[in-house]
């Protein structure tokens, strides 16, 4: 009987032993405190995040502390309800700062004819949660902005294609028959507007194109990408497009208009502001896709970039970040820019 006895206590005591290096080793804090909050048990994890210790006092949380209370009510939110047993506040610390946490509750039975119960509280430092929250929250506003943006664009675009340019087109109309109708010295004032109109006209068709390129939702990004090079090469600059040929085609969504948009900037940067001769535009995409606008023009200090007060560099890092990848725009005077986005293939 004795032996059965010793070995039942030692059990017990490996149990209470193991118990505590469960508790002293978790990442959560625990803490258990009596009806006064007095601390009757803490593990090293709440130590680091509050800084207090066995028998230490624990005060309110931030919203238990401002909360309004009846006469006689339990101020503790946690220790005062019976359904509630999780919520955020932030608990103040030994040092009079405070911490976010995320606070679960239990209570322990009495022992003896103790007539109130221990409360237990496991705390977790939500500071990274929160930030983690307000970052998808900001990116989540991003793509919502971006995409209005894109509506705006196409609606835009649609008024100068069917509004202005038909207009545009009425008003040549007009004037062809004008002229069969008017003396043949106004005929080549005649032919001057008519040409001036026409001019106008194609402007309006291609700022319609660059507004909502229809290209890339008729024939994808490949296509579009070639369009573009097309239309912004001169006389004096000549621009190359090469994609390997596991650059993914078909819908790729919303990724192809944040591509789109980012060469389109990086091309016309490099065309107005740069005076470059030379651009090539290089696609590629395995398990990342990459895609690079290298340009041979006037190059700047790449160390003020972040100086720089321009809307194009600030939405084109926002379509990076819409593709959860990152931009890299590398410059030196003298040296033309390189500019790089890379982001995960989206059928991959």
């Amino acid at each position: 009987m004795a032996r059965v006895v010793g070995v039942a206590t030692r059990t017990m005591a490996y149990s209470a032993e193991r118990l505590r290096h469960l508790f002293n080793a978790l990442n959560d804090g625990i803490i258990v405190m009596d009806k006064d909050r007095i601390i009757v048990f803490i593990n090293p994890s709440a130590t680091r995040m509050t800084g207090w210790e066995l028998g230490d006092w624990i005060p309110y949380c931030r919203y238990c502390e401002a909360r309004e209370v009846g006469p006689g009510k339990e101020r503790c939110f946690l220790a005062g309800q019976t359904e509630v047993s999780y919520f955020e506040s932030e608990l103040p610390t030994k040092d009079g700062a405070y911490v976010p946490v995320g606070m679960s509750r239990t209570f322990l039975e009495p022992s003896g004819g103790e007539a109130s119960r221990d409360m237990v509280i496991v705390i977790r430092d939500v500071t990274r949660e929160r930030q983690a929250k307000e970052l998808e929250m900001r990116a989540r506003l991003n793509r919502m902005t971006l995409e209005v943006q894109e509506q705006e664009r196409k609606r835009i675009s649609q008024e100068l294609h069917d509004g202005v340019s038909q207009s545009l087109y009425a008003v040549d109309l007009g004037m062809e028959h004008l002229k069969r109708q008017a003396p043949p010295r106004l005929h080549r004032a005649l032919d001057d507007l008519r040409a001036q109109v026409k001019r106008c006209s194609q402007e309006v068709r291609a700022l319609s194109h660059t507004l909502y390129p229809s290209l890339l939702y008729d024939l994808g990004l490949s296509a579009a990408i070639r369009m573009l090079s097309d239309e912004m090469s001169t006389s004096g600059c000549r621009i190359e497009v090469s994609l390997n040929k596991e650059w993914p085609g078909g819908d790729l969504g919303g990724i192809a208009i944040h591509v789109y948009r980012i060469v389109q900037e990086a091309v016309h940067n490099a065309i107005s502001h740069g005076r470059a001769r030379h651009i090539q535009i290089h696609m590629t995409c395995a398990e990342m896709c990459e895609v690079e606008i290298r340009d041979d023009g006037c190059g700047f200090d790449a160390d003020q970039i972040k100086l720089l007060p321009g809307y194009g560099l600030k939405n084109m890092r926002e379509r990076a970040s819409a593709l959860h990848g990152v931009l890299e725009i590398e410059s030196q005077p003298g040296q033309g820019t390189r500019v790089r986005v890379i982001f995960p293939n989206p059928l991959g």
